[in-house]
């Protein structure tokens, strides 16, 4: 795989995290994303060359052009984890194609997703469609036909929401479940990927409550585990399966 398309797509990818830094400021808030962007402190418009990603932030040493108040790391950190996400999969086959990228997209609106609900405690349903959307178009892109997979993950926190009457799960996780089920191909992959995310929040949650930084009455966002968990799933589902299955 040459360097200069992998370059390409890295930039690609940051440029949607600049914009996903919009999306997850205004979407929670019902705000339209349309419009300049201005500094939350003193509300000045920013100018394009100050809106490049993670340079924009290296060059202002985070700080605001116009009043010099600080401006939260959280940017360039979604730019760079957006540009990671979207090249995560063509380094992870090898190769850029229509699968890789729209892979990769898909993985950039799940974090996005993920930081919504870690903010905002909110899986707005103007992501969560997309991301069915372009995560559909991966499996038919990669020549997966096999549907046990949607039907398992959605079906999985189905099941939760119906029993508890939405307390422990919401209907947005099930349509993230059969997301996941979409963009990891099979039923086994998206079972282990659930049980990453159980094992990772359960270990997260635990160290927050010990550290009296969360009470048991706090909702948790599920999210940032599920999407935590369909990663290491790319990384380690292949190895997983062949050590339960010898």
């Amino acid at each position: 795989m040459h360097v200069l398309p992998l370059v390409l797509l890295f930039i690609f990818g940051a440029c949607l995290g600049s914009f996903g830094s919009v999306v997850i400021s205004r979407v929670p808030q019902r705000k339209s994303i349309g419009g300049r962007s201005q500094c939350p402190q003193c509300r000045k418009q920013i100018e394009a060359y100050d809106l490049l990603p993670v340079l924009s932030y290296a060059i202002l040493r985070g700080k605001c052009r116009h009043c010099g108040k600080k401006i939260s790391i959280r940017y360039p950190l979604l730019e760079l984890g957006s540009a990671i996400a979207v090249v995560f999969p063509a380094l992870l086959e090898g190769y850029i194609d229509p699968f890789t990228i729209s892979l990769g997209i898909a993985l950039w609106l799940f974090l996005l997703l993920a930081v919504m609900d870690g903010d905002a405690k909110q899986i707005p349903d103007t992501v969560t469609f997309p991301l069915l959307f372009v995560a559909l178009g991966s499996a038919v892109l990669r020549g997966n036909t096999a549907w046990i997979a949607p039907v398992i993950g959605g079906g999985f926190f189905f099941l939760q929401w119906a029993v508890s009457r939405g307390r422990i799960m919401g209907s947005g996780d099930i349509l993230i479940g059969i997301a996941m089920g979409l963009l990891l191909g099979t039923w086994q992959h998206t079972l282990i990927a659930i049980g990453i995310s159980y094992i990772v929040g359960a270990v997260v949650v635990s160290v927050l409550l010990v550290r009296d930084i969360l009470s048991r009455k706090d909702r948790i966002a599920f999210v940032p585990f599920l999407f935590a968990g369909t990663v290491a799933t790319f990384l380690i589902g292949d190895g997983l399966l062949q050590f339960m299955v010898p």
